[in-house]
């Protein structure tokens, strides 16, 4: 859903950028009335972007954060786990890796991990 939404962002940003040099261009063709007019265009066009793209990095934001705050969540329930629910989603988080450098990561990370046990 979030790709969906930044993609059609990313269309929005790139239309409004092509108006906004549509409308220079047209601009410097222009006589003075038409000028003001395309002028006043622009500015409302370049208005809309800065919405957009502000609008774009307050949701990012807002992702970041919520994603932040759920893996904290899960650490602290994984923490409060007893040993075997911990030894079972290992288990079956090695389980669910469909490639090696995955497994070859996770196996460098536990190598590490128990030289850190008492």
């Amino acid at each position: 859903m979030a790709r969906k939404t930044d993609e059609q962002e990313q269309t929005a940003v790139d239309y409004l950028e092509h108006a906004v040099e549509d409308l220079k261009q047209a601009g410097q063709e222009a006589g003075e009335e038409v000028r003001s007019a395309i002028d006043s265009a622009m500015n409302r066009t370049r208005e809309a972007l800065d919405d957009l793209r502000s609008g774009a990095e307050e949701r990012a934001d807002r992702l970041r954060s919520r994603a932040e705050n759920r893996a904290r969540e899960l650490q602290e329930t994984l923490e409060e786990a007893s040993e075997d629910a911990r030894r079972e989603l290992g288990v079956r988080t090695v389980r669910a890796q469909r490639s090696e450098d995955a497994l070859d990561a996770m196996a460098e990370e536990i190598k590490r991990h128990k030289k850190e046990l008492p």
